[in-house]
């Protein structure tokens, strides 16, 4: 009896060993995983951080997932034993060390493993070639608010040039003209001469976009009119074109437009400190050029002439002081009349901010204490005052990310060491034209002002502030 017991029990055990190879066999172990990776290729930069994204597929399921580089220190196994995963969705981020060299080229090794043991290995090349600069766009031509007169065709002469690391994509927009092109290269320089019948203000705004998926963008508009009429009038005390654009801001002025009956887009007024005798000033409806309008002295007294370019004889302050100059390009006149400040001069005037160094201190040092402190009045710097015009201050600056801090790199004025009012901030923070006192909005330097030295020169009186370059 115990013999036949003993062998029912082996044949029970036979069929369950056979039943359990049949189950086994129905896995199909043989299979290999599938990797798709969503690229095959990366751009990253050193201290960049990428994401490694790829579909895996197998139908005996997957196991585990090794991403391998040694020269990285990148060793990471992502093990799958909660459940069968037939299809893995990889999405793995990981920071290129910072000591790695850019321009190189390396290649992570992906390998997937399925229920059976079988591997799959995909690589992945990763170049330290990533480009994060925006293109850069130089509109030549036309000047930004220039006003040209409607006459024979070709108004307006659009001259733009482009550049990047590898281009892609040219747009401009505007009411008489829509274009987007496909541009490839390092450069490129588009023209168009555009006939315009109809007078008024038309708006140009040009995209280009480069390979990696960085823009720039920038907004020029242009005045056609039946005749000689302008929204505003600027005053330079420069003579060329470059000066006018070296500054940060401040270089040329503006007038104040006259909104009389009769005289509005006609009449301007600029009043003016002239530290030398005999300043030579012209004024101009564009900002950035002499050109295509530039109205000077004529050959009589009182005369205004009018010229293309900075050639015009300038209308010349005699002597050192404070001047009213009124123009009148209808009439084509001009003014000129001395005057003497009324307002209170300060006894002294503080720039305060981030990212400012004054000999080497910065703004966030506080004056008393050596603690950190920001855009405050206790850690202002003085400016000098002119030895002839107690309304004149200059200083002289050097313009740096302020180190360890991550907040933004500008400044305000004030003229208390012990309390914030008075104070000045400016009318427009990304193109100031003057002061605000006790009002406007702080200014902010733009990154490519950063590494640089400036002389800051300040009138309290005519709320005039220019950063020159020195």
């Amino acid at each position: 009896m115990k013999t036949k017991k003993l062998g029912v029990l082996m044949i029970a055990s036979l069929l369950l060993l056979v039943i359990g190879c049949s189950d086994d066999d129905s896995v199909k172990t043989d299979s290999v995983p599938e990797v798709t990776l969503l690229t095959k290729s990366i751009s990253s930069l050193p201290g960049e951080t990428f994401i490694i994204k790829g579909t895996l597929v197998d139908p005996a399921g997957v196991q585990s997932v090794n991403l391998k580089y040694e020269p990285w220190f990148l060793d990471k196994t992502i093990i799958k034993n909660d459940s069968v995963y037939k299809t893995y969705e990889l999405d793995y981020k990981f920071k290129v060390p910072e000591e790695a060299i850019e321009g190189s080229q390396h290649t992570i090794l992906i390998t997937v493993t399925n229920q059976g043991g079988n591997q799959t290995t995909e690589n992945l090349e990763v170049t330290l070639d990533q480009d994060i600069s925006n293109p850069t766009v130089q509109v030549n031509s036309p000047t930004n608010g220039a006003t040209v007169l409607i006459g024979d065709g070709n108004e307006i002469e659009l001259d733009i040039a482009v550049a990047d690391q590898e281009l892609a994509e040219f747009k401009i927009e505007s009411t008489v003209l829509n274009q987007t092109m496909p541009i490839s290269g390092t450069s490129y320089v588009y023209s168009n001469s555009l006939d315009i019948s109809n007078p008024g203000k038309y708006d140009f705004t040009i995209t280009v976009t480069d390979a990696s998926g960085n823009t720039t963008t920038e907004m020029v508009y242009v005045n056609v009119l039946n005749e000689l009429l302008f929204d505003v009038m600027y005053v330079a005390d420069v003579s060329d074109n470059a000066a006018l654009n070296t500054d940060l801001f401040g270089v040329p002025y503006a007038t104040e437009a006259s909104t009389a009956t009769g005289e509005d887009g006609y009449v301007f007024t600029a009043r003016y400190y002239a530290a030398t005798e005999n300043a030579e000033l012209r004024f101009i409806p564009q900002k950035g050029s002499f050109e295509p309008y530039a109205f000077g002295a004529g050959e009589a007294p009182g005369v205004l002439a009018i010229g293309t370019d900075s050639t015009v004889s300038p209308i010349v302050l005699p002597q050192v002081g404070y001047y009213e100059v009124t123009i009148d390009v209808k009439n084509l006149t001009y003014t000129v009349n001395t005057y003497t400040p009324t307002d209170d001069a300060f006894d002294q005037v503080y720039i305060l901010g981030r990212g400012v160094f004054v000999e080497d201190t910065s703004t966030c040092v506080n004056n008393t204490t050596g603690a950190t402190q920001c855009w405050h009045f206790k850690s202002g710097k003085p400016f000098s005052v002119d030895s002839n015009n107690p309304y004149l201050w200059t200083l002289d600056i050097s313009v740096d990310d302020q180190p360890n801090d991550e907040g933004a790199n500008g400044f305000i004025l004030n003229a208390n060491a012990s309390g914030w009012a008075p104070f000045w901030r400016v009318d427009d923070a990304a193109d100031p034209e003057a002061t605000v006192p006790g009002g406007g909005a702080n200014y902010v330097f733009p990154d490519d002002a950063l590494g640089k030295d400036y002389k800051v020169v300040f009138d309290t009186h005519l709320n005039r502030l220019t950063l020159l370059e020195r």
